[in-house]
């Protein structure tokens, strides 16, 4: 995740919030993803941007914590959405630090991720994870960088916010290196699947059932 990934989404900010705190077409997916997780889960809203769906994950009563590399992002996910907790933090970097959680909803960030990083993220993930914890990987299917969505201009100016394509078939391979088994597949809304958009759901090898 660049420099440039990151000034979008600080440019941007503003005006996500302004859209998608009034858009609710995940929160079907994220009622399916709860419904899979403890009364009252702990749940990491990694790449949470400017909190709109940390705010849903939030309505079905569970303690959220939020975490972004953009820092405008954060400052107005805070302002817009108190009942969450928000950080900055690159997903590199994502460790202990604010404890374990039954869920991980990674909707739509780890396809700024280049293939170097993808493992490093997901065992990252894997490690924060409780022993019957689960993730929801929201991405784009296909192989290499996305043309249509990589290159875009704000304000008139462009800017390359490199968007990574990932096969199922990959993400299970990657997943289960780092300890992640897969489950099945998420609900989306069929405007997304219409543009490759899947939703993959892991859990914990350390799950019983």
């Amino acid at each position: 995740m660049d420099n440039e990934i990151k000034l979008f989404y600080d440019l941007t900010a503003k005006k996500t919030a302004d859209e998608w705190y009034k858009e609710e077409i995940l929160k079907p997916t994220i009622l399916d993803f709860v419904s899979m997780l403890p009364a009252n889960p702990r749940i990491l809203d990694l790449g949470c941007g400017p909190g709109y769906e940390s705010m849903r994950i939030a309505e079905t009563g569970a303690n959220v914590v939020g975490v972004d590399f953009s820092e405008e992002c954060i400052r107005i996910a805070r302002e817009r959405c108190p009942q969450c907790r928000f950080e900055v933090v690159d997903f590199r970097d994502l460790d202990e630090r604010f404890g374990r959680f039954d869920g991980v909803f990674a909707s739509g960030s780890l396809p700024h991720l280049a293939p170097e990083d993808f493992l490093k993220v997901l065992k990252n993930i894997g490690g924060i994870l409780t022993g019957n914890g689960h993730v929801a990987i929201i991405i784009v299917d296909g192989e290499g960088i996305s043309d249509k969505m990589s290159c875009l201009e704000v304000d008139g100016r462009k800017l390359k916010r490199t968007v990574y394509l990932y096969t199922k078939e990959y993400v299970i391979q990657e997943a289960k290196k780092a300890g992640l088994e897969f489950v099945r597949e998420g609900y989306l809304d069929s405007k997304l699947i219409a543009y490759d958009v899947k939703n993959y759901i892991f859990r914990s090898r350390l799950s019983r059932t």
